[in-house]
């Protein structure tokens, strides 16, 4: 695709209530996302008691980042307008996101000029750039394929997002966002979050974010289990779960963990169940790529 198509897809956006979305979204996953920010207790400390538990449920039902895009896809509407619209479908919901936004409120609110001047500083960046390497330079997980025609996303065994499939990339500076770069399709429009901190020069290297989430994944007992389950045989989420003898919910979100660190990927699906596989190529990457990061 030519690049000043690619570049004009490229859009940026203040978004309150897309970044308040994400917020539930870590506080609703605590076992994929165990690094637990400062913002995190304060949150929490706000929130009526009761209140996750509602949203919890609710959220089964709804996608909150579609609806935070309503209406008319425009992520950049104020909150309270975004809210009264939500409302007329989904009252119960809007009620328990007032409610939420409260809490997050101040937290958005603290960074909102960091927010808002990570736009611009992007922007001027982007047009410095090749637009596919301005995409590409958020995270390792983001690469191109082929001659420029599509990105890949590393997550499971990578998805590959054909640029012409798209009509929209959104970059989203987001308050919460737990990794350096967060991906969710929506339709015709990617979206990335990503974290707006201002770049200062580093005394050591950053590590790559692939090798960071790689090994996160691997230092919890029961997901080293989880594993080893599927290392010779690709299983659905049920059988897991009755072989190491935990609930399938807990099984599920820590298979979400492998997934987005791309040590499993989803195989196959038979009827009701989807099965599971070990990426055992991504096993070997983290060795090889601790060791250039080691530079041993």
């Amino acid at each position: 695709m030519d690049q000043s198509r690619i570049r004009q897809m490229i859009t940026f956006a203040y978004a309150p209530l897309l970044d308040t979305a994400l917020s539930l979204l870590v506080l609703l996953n605590p076992e994929r996302f165990e690094q637990r920010a400062p913002w995190v207790n304060r949150v929490q400390a706000r929130l009526p008691e009761g209140l996750l538990d509602s949203l919890r449920e609710l959220s089964h039902h709804v996608d909150l980042f579609a609806l935070a895009m309503e209406p008319e896809g425009a992520p950049d509407t104020p909150v309270p307008e975004a809210l009264n619209h939500i409302e007329r479908e989904h009252p119960d919901l809007a009620h328990a996101l007032r409610q939420y936004w409260e809490a997050v409120a101040p937290e958005i609110g603290a960074q909102t000029g960091l927010l808002v001047s990570s736009i611009q500083r992007e922007r001027e960046r982007l047009n410095q750039m090749d637009p596919l390497a301005f995409i590409c330079r958020f995270s390792d997980r983001v690469s191109v394929a082929g001659d420029g025609e599509a990105i890949v996303l590393h997550w499971g065994k990578g998805m590959q997002v054909p640029l012409a499939d798209l009509d929209r990339i959104l970059f989203v500076p987001s308050a919460f966002c737990p990794r350096r770069l967060m991906f969710y399709r929506l339709g015709r429009t990617q979206i990335f979050f990503y974290n707006p901190q201002e770049e200062e020069p580093k005394a050591v290297e950053e590590a790559p974010e692939s090798l960071v989430l790689g090994f996160a994944a691997l230092a919890d007992p029961t997901r080293l289990k989880l594993l080893r389950l599927i290392a010779t045989e690709s299983l659905p989420a049920q059988e897991m779960a009755q072989r190491l003898g935990v609930n399938q919910s807990t099984v599920s979100r820590h298979l979400r963990m492998l997934v987005e660190a791309g040590l499993v990927g989803r195989d196959h699906q038979e009827g009701r169940y989807l099965f599971y596989s070990l990426q055992a190529d991504r096993i070997d990457e983290l060795a090889a790529g601790a060791r250039r990061y080691l530079r041993r």
